[in-house]
């Protein structure tokens, strides 16, 4: 049993690290464990597996490398990005007050982050089978890394694409399984189903905070019975909407701009963001803020969009925050905004999807 203290500073990580003594020991991976932490898991029985080198370690230690090992992913996923330097720099920049704030809460917001970028930036470099990895993995353990499926429409072999998702998939499902039985495994997933059901159910009639851009437009127009379903099918069909520009899949640019969409997209729509789930938005916010030519747009939106970020209501008023919604579904007003002009930006005709020339860009083309 763990102390208050320890519980309310690190609750999230020992929800994380008791998954996998749940999995060995075949108690379930979705069930309240109040001796040992608040709240419950949330991610796919496959985490289980991810945590376990931390889960080994004493709690300070496994924490600190936990957090270490989200951080290094992320920048290191940022670096593959086929863009100069000096863009990689100032896209980190953009990102540290959300990776601060992901880190703070312990999550793996920003290794879900890096997966998706690294399924665009292996499988532009024709490395198929690794992009297929982290698209089934960042599946597997979120469901955010699911968007990353869009980006076989950027590979250049697509029948061995499909096999190596088919075989991810296989191995992925059953990894778990090398540390407790098949039919405890199984159950897990379906445990996983209806844990995420319950999660979004909770969201949606106000027992939790939907801080998405659905629970933005639920409290601004006082209307909680609009369903989900008309949110994503309006979103869904945004999103895909410049995809009916195949002539332009070839063309770096354009894939980049994909790229920030995907980045920002499942987290506007989703019931169970939570501001640290910003993290993986931001990266997207900082493609298009290093590609937008128009500075006015920057000028305003970035800076507007970090204040928000920092969630001062919360901060300063938690109080008047928690008790007004809309004060904290506000943090996804900004990025729909960005959304949207990246939307715009692919599908203008003024938009041209010329190849950066940079040397530092070919340089990265290179590794």
């Amino acid at each position: 049993m763990v102390d208050s203290w320890a519980t309310h500073r690190f609750n999230n990580y020992l929800i994380f690290e008791n998954t996998f003594r749940n999995l060995l020991h075949e108690r379930s991976l979705y069930a309240h464990y109040p001796a040992f932490h608040d709240d419950t898991n949330h991610y796919g029985p496959v985490f289980s597996v991810l945590i376990a080198p931390f889960a080994l370690m004493p709690n300070w230690l496994g924490l600190l490398f936990w957090n270490l090992f989200n951080c290094f992913v992320l920048f290191k996923a940022i670096q593959t990005l086929p863009l100069a330097d000096d863009k990689k720099v100032i896209i980190g920049y953009i990102a540290i007050p959300c990776l601060i704030e992901s880190m703070l809460n312990q999550q793996f917001n920003a290794g879900a982050g890096a997966l998706i970028i690294l399924s665009y930036t292996l499988v532009n470099k024709d490395k198929g089978i690794w992009s297929a990895l982290c698209m089934v993995l960042g599946t597997f353990v979120k469901l955010y890394g699911i968007v990353g499926l869009v980006f076989f429409f950027f590979a250049k072999k697509k029948p061995a694409f499909i096999l190596w998702l088919i075989m991810w998939f296989v191995v992925l499902f059953l990894l778990p399984m090398l540390f407790a039985s098949p039919d405890f495994v199984a159950n897990s997933y379906i445990d996983w189903k209806n844990s995420l059901i319950g999660k979004n159910l909770m969201n949606v009639t106000g027992e939790g905070i939907d801080i998405s851009i659905m629970g933005f437009f639920r409290q601004l127009l006082n209307s909680p019975e609009i369903s989900n379903l008309l949110f994503l099918s309006i979103g869904a069909f945004i999103f895909m909407f410049p995809f009916k520009q195949i002539a332009y899949f070839s063309k770096r640019k354009f894939q980049l701009m994909i790229l920030s969409s995907v980045l920002i997209f499942p987290v506007l729509f989703s019931t169970g963001a939570e501001d640290c789930t910003f993290i993986i938005s931001i990266v997207g916010v900082g493609l298009w803020y290093v590609q937008e030519h128009n500075r006015a747009m920057k000028m305003v939106l970035l800076p507007v969009l970090l204040f928000i970020t920092c969630n001062f209501p919360l901060l300063l008023f938690p109080a008047f925050a928690k008790s007004h919604p809309l004060s904290l579904s506000i943090i996804s007003l900004p990025y729909f905004l960005v959304w949207l002009r990246i939307i715009y930006n692919i599908t203008k005709k003024s938009f041209a999807y010329a190849e950066e020339t940079e040397p530092e860009m070919v340089t990265a083309l290179a590794d």
